[in-house]
């Protein structure tokens, strides 16, 4: 649903006063399209770059002081959650400040700058602390333990830990041994998986 002009002045706003009271969650964001995500919660303390490039769905949670490095196209599926003190990525200048020394900001096409998309599939946990770099694509149902220093493709369900990050283990067991003890759960499970773990 498209935001009406009031809410899309609202909710900048919304963010900017509630710094009064310290980190809280705001409920509501006004995508770049101007779409209105009612469901989704972001940090008043978050730092959001390239707030026109973020394309985030509905249901998602950004916990208190991340960094949402959107520069380059990150895209975040429904129902995400990403940890407090967590960063995500879509360019890497580390390389290149090196390389340059006192000359980086004097050089405009420089070499050794990474830059490259984020993709966060639906339904996936990144835990706090963790850190997403350029390129990253992670499947939908993954999880990201806390720390964790992630990078590459990754396929869905995936459970990654570590630095750099590898697959430990599938959420899907998790969830096929959790729907057991509640089967009425199955439905809402299914409508965002297409199907039940096995």
């Amino acid at each position: 649903m498209k935001a009406s002009l009031p809410r899309r002045a609202w909710q900048p706003l919304k963010r900017l006063i509630s710094r009064l009271w310290g980190p809280r969650m705001v409920y509501g964001f006004v995508r770049g399209d101007g779409d209105f995500l009612p469901n989704t919660r972001i940090s008043n303390s978050t730092a959001v770059f390239a707030r026109d490039r973020l394309d985030v769905a509905d249901h998602v949670f950004i916990g208190h002081f991340s960094v949402l490095d959107a520069t380059y196209g990150l895209r975040i599926g429904e129902g995400c959650q990403i940890g407090f003190f967590t960063g995500v990525f879509t360019h890497s200048s580390h390389a290149a400040v090196r390389l340059y020394g006192r000359e980086y900001l004097n050089v405009a096409d420089k070499q050794a700058y990474f830059t490259a998309r984020v993709e966060i599939g639906a339904y996936s946990f990144i835990g706090a602390h963790a850190t997403v770099l350029p390129g990253t694509k992670l499947g939908k149902g993954s999880l990201v333990s806390a720390y964790s220093l992630v990078q590459g493709e990754f396929p869905d369900y995936a459970i990654l830990a570590g630095q750099p990050a590898r697959v430990v283990g599938d959420t899907r067991i998790k969830d096929a041994e959790l729907l057991r003890r509640h089967p009425e759960l199955a439905v809402h499970y299914q409508a965002w998986a297409g199907e039940l773990p096995r």
